[in-house]
């Protein structure tokens, strides 16, 4: 893949997210077309999710419309599919992290999406969209489930300040296989880039659980994973 990949611990859309979405948005060079899939949020108001979405990156100068893959039917829908294609940055709302990859896998909608990403565009997910990217995927009360793959060495607690201690992040370590890296990102927090390069941009931390250890990275600082 030679695009990038930016992994958000959520609360997408608001004023705190600018600085962080703004230093998205210069990565990305001229000004992409911004998608917004609202897959995950199927369950609440997928439309206003998609709504918050394009009003906000509209207001940061970007050019931004919604692709309202919904179901299984929507995901595989030649109109969804061809919103996506041209998109320069696909950005998965957050919501229902099961949905949202039970809905996703094996479809158009996510084959499009990669599509993007190997152009050398974007992917950009946010809590439920963030967790669905990594190798394994945690479902509260289930444990871990295989995820999408888009970065398979990693796996994401999203609004980590919160959910670190509500899913007991030690435990969650302690039963993933040696091969992934637990990865948890603050709230209007991003970890950005591809393969194993990657850097935190935004206003909180991003926290690595490797091995028997655990480091705390801030804005700017380069993670290698």
């Amino acid at each position: 893949m030679s695009g990038l990949i930016a992994l958000i611990g959520g609360n997408e859309f608001r004023r705190e997210c600018e600085p962080m979405d703004r230093a998205l948005l210069a990565r990305l060079g001229v000004a992409p077309k911004i998608v917004i899939v609202p897959t995950a949020a199927a369950h609440e108001n997928p439309r206003l999710a998609a709504e918050n979405g394009v009003r906000y990156f509209r207001r940061l100068g970007a050019q931004a419309e919604a692709a309202l893959v919904v179901d299984a039917d929507t995901a595989r829908q030649a109109s969804r599919v061809e919103q996506i294609r041209p998109a320069g940055l696909i950005y998965f709302t957050g919501g229902d992290p099961v949905y949202l990859l039970e809905t996703l896998v094996a479809t158009p909608a996510w084959q499009a999406a990669l599509d993007v990403l190997r152009r050398g565009g974007a992917i950009a997910g946010s809590s439920a969209g963030a967790m669905v990217c990594g190798g394994q995927m945690w479902s509260p009360g289930r444990g871990w489930r295989a995820g999408l793959g888009l970065v398979p060495h990693v796996a994401v607690i999203p609004h980590h300040a919160t959910l670190a201690a509500r899913w007991n992040a030690e435990r969650m370590r302690a039963t993933l296989p040696a091969e992934i890296t637990l990865v948890g990102i603050d709230e209007a927090t991003a970890l950005i880039g591809s393969s194993r390069n990657w850097q935190v941009i935004g206003s909180g931390a991003v926290v690595v659980y490797r091995g028997e250890s655990t480091a705390i990275f801030k804005e700017g600082q380069d993670v290698r994973l």
